[in-house]
């Protein structure tokens, strides 16, 4: 159960410790629950190196083809469905590969919150084995000096790195106005480390604790890692180069060969790599930067006849240029065909092209000269000219084939984007570790993920499929329906119809039932027709609104007859589990096809020209489609005494019936009926 701070008011999340906008201790308030796991074997009746569980059906070969992948040299993709035990599996595997080879682990995360079902199975292995793990969290996540500044959420990471490493050097020298909790942990860390080694803390549990004796949980992490066999970690760990470099070496690893990667819910991974090489201009942080050069006592003379503040306008008029050149009312984006913004910028000083290098290189310096000032007086943030300065830079130097430059109307202004469509950087570093494990539970078909992210032609797939009895899940699909935008627009009572269905059945299964829609826009369209007709507690997902979201969600769990409304492909269609009979019964109103972008267009070319004409689409637009659909209907089953049932509002799912195990349906509501309340159970409903 989440609940909520009694300091501050904010959201704490489930079996959180602490609260992470104050740093108020909340102890026992949040205790986890317990965890009614498997009986954990003797050392030695072990059925395969450090699996320490009486097998289900496949584990067992299943940990054998991976370590003999590993062993081999290659990659391994699987997916694994609910049930089959994908992370001990894969820890099991990996471990028997790396620990005789003195390899180290790096288990990869979505997020935070997944990285508790790690340390978890660690510690059961550990009961069997030696093995040793630690998880990595943010610096702005861990760090208490840094949750004592009133606003921290909104400083920049690298102010936040350079207030900590102020105070670290100060305290290393036994200078005044130190960091306290970096001294603590200096002398605490012997202790810590035993906690870790006896425990096996969850995140927030090793936050809290270090938290309680006064020490940094975050240099503690840094300090320990380096003996970790297993470093459980969120994507941006290797998502990030500078992060990733710091991560190598705080675990004094020399060479990526001695590193497993294990990417857990691997689908999401390509899309969190290309948002992290992305990087856009925003017509506000010019103005804002416009603004801060007035702060310098004189203007500063940059190459050739340009100043300062005259070279930072120019930025404004070539963005506002290329904006009123490309964009109307009816197209708020358009593509920026290569060097147009460069060759605005040159034009007005008579610029070649190593003259603006210099020109925006020395603008970073005299930005980082800006922060520090800022910084010494107090002021908790990053200069305008530095942010702005290293996005020209990036936008001038990136590989043109790597990105899709696009500048759009937003709400605060024009914008330019680089939209990244191609993360080699993250993929490379796959490839160099010489072996690894990516896994998820929707990851087919398995040889398109193989393709995105470059992965060698030997690589080893698989599919686990889930041991649970398949008569405890039916989905189906009707044929009268469609949220399609051509056939809705020309015919209008589609609308009535599918909102009519959903109220219908919403109404004749007394279970918990979530709602998934395509769009937040369909959501709320349908929201005024869905309160009026559905006669059962209704609960919503509220775009930007987490805290009212969060709230909801936790009612409509502790009751057994609601509804949530909700969105394919967001935290609560992948991330939240629902078991037992917290969720029963899953409407999914349309197939989420992604909206047509200028991105997703070229993203789709770049696949077309690679492997085949209509790849684009299907890599584009029918995979991710087909994965949120089968995301959401996974919330239904999550042990195997669960049942569930998912009928689908769309005609057009005849298409993905046999990949979504659904069947045609001329009623779904005597076939819910039929599924849920059989003999007498349905009468007693009635």
């Amino acid at each position: 159960m989440a609940f909520f701070c009694a300091s501050c008011g904010n959201l704490i999340p489930p079996n959180s410790a602490i609260c992470r906008r104050c740093g108020t201790f909340v102890g026992s308030a949040a205790e986890e629950k317990p965890q009614n796991g498997p009986e954990i074997l003797d050392k030695d009746s072990l059925p395969a190196p450090y699996f320490p569980y009486k097998p289900r059906k496949g584990q067992i070969d299943a940990v054998r083809s991976l370590t003999a992948a590993l062993d081999a040299g290659r990659h391994a993709v699987v997916e694994s469905g609910t049930g089959t035990g994908k992370t001990i599996i894969a820890l099991s595997s990996a471990l028997g590969h790396a620990k005789p080879r003195n390899k180290r682990i790096v288990y990869l995360t979505r997020t935070i919150s997944q990285t508790d079902q790690v340390m978890r199975e660690l510690k059961a292995i550990s009961s069997v084995a030696s093995v040793s793990g630690m998880t990595l969290t943010g610096r702005g996540r861990s760090c208490p000096l840094l949750r004592t500044l009133e606003g921290y959420e909104d400083i920049p990471p690298n102010v936040l790195s350079n207030l900590c490493e102020d105070r670290k050097a100060k305290s290393t020298k036994n200078q005044a106005g130190g960091c306290p909790f970096f001294d603590r942990m200096r002398h605490e860390i012997k202790n810590i480390g035993a906690y870790c080694a006896e425990t096996f803390p969850t995140s927030e549990k090793l936050d809290a604790y270090c938290e309680g004796l006064g020490a940094c949980s975050y240099e503690a992490r840094k300090f320990l890692v380096k003996d970790a066999d297993v470093v459980v970690a969120p994507y941006i760990h290797i998502l990030s180069e500078d992060i990733r470099s710091n991560l190598l070496k705080n675990m004094d690893v020399a060479e990526e060969t001695k590193i497993v990667p294990i990417v857990d819910e691997a689908h999401n991974l390509v899309d969190a790599a290309r948002e992290q090489e992305s990087f856009s201009i925003p017509m506000r942080l010019v103005e804002a930067a416009v603004d801060e050069c007035t702060t310098f006592r004189t203007d500063v003379a940059l190459t050739g006849s340009a100043t300062l503040s005259q070279f930072v306008g120019n930025v404004k008029t070539a963005l506002r240029g290329i904006a009123d050149d490309s964009l109307t009312i009816q197209n708020k984006e358009a593509l920026v065909p290569q060097g147009e913004l460069e060759s605005r910028m040159m034009k007005r000083f008579v610029m070649d092209a190593d003259d603006l290098r210099r020109s925006v290189d020395r603008m970073v310096d005299l930005g980082l000269e800006r922060t520090d000032l800022l910084l010494e007086k107090g002021e908790n943030r990053v200069s305008e000219l530095y942010t702005l300065g290293v996005a020209l830079k990036n936008w001038i130097s990136s590989e043109h084939s790597k990105y899709v430059r696009i500048v759009e109307a937003g709400e605060n202004g024009e914008v330019l984007r680089a939209a990244c469509i191609d993360p080699d950087d993250v993929t490379r570093f796959l490839r160099s570790t010489g072996g690894g494990i990516h896994m998820s539970g929707t990851l087919r078909p398995l040889d398109q993920y193989v393709r995105v992210m470059g992965l060698p032609n030997d690589t080893f797939t698989a599919v686990y499929p889930s041991p649970f009895p398949p008569e405890n899940r039916r989905v189906v699909y009707v044929s009268n329906v469609t949220t399609a935008y051509k056939e809705m627009n020309a015919d209008p009572s589609i609308f009535s119809r599918i909102e009519k269905r959903i109220a219908k059945l919403c109404n004749t299964v007394n279970k918990n039932t979530l709602v998934f829609f395509t769009s937040y826009g369909m959501m709320n369209k349908m929201r005024p027709f869905l309160e009026r007709d559905v006669r059962k507690p209704m609960y919503w997902e509220e775009s930007g609104q987490s805290r009212r979201t969060m709230t909801a969600l936790n009612t409509f769990r502790n009751g057994r007859n609601g509804v949530f409304f909700t969105v394919m492909g967001g935290s609560i269609a992948e991330g939240i589990d629902f078991p037992g009979e917290e969720l029963s019964f899953a409407i999914i109103v349309g197939i989420p096809y992604p909206p047509p972008t200028l991105e997703s267009r070229a993203m789709s070319d770049m696949f077309d020209r690679r492997y085949g004409p209509w790849t684009g689409w299907k890599y584009v637009t029918e995979i991710p489609a087909t994965r949120k659909m089968k995301q959401a209907i996974g919330r239904l089953i999550r042990a195997e005494t669960d049942r569930g049932m998912a009928v689908i509002l769309d005609k057009r799912a005849s298409k993905y019936a046999s990949e979504l195990g659904a069947k045609l349906s001329q009623d779904p509501v005597a076939d819910a009926v039929e599924f849920f309340f059989e003999g007498e159970d349905f009468k007693q409903s009635l």
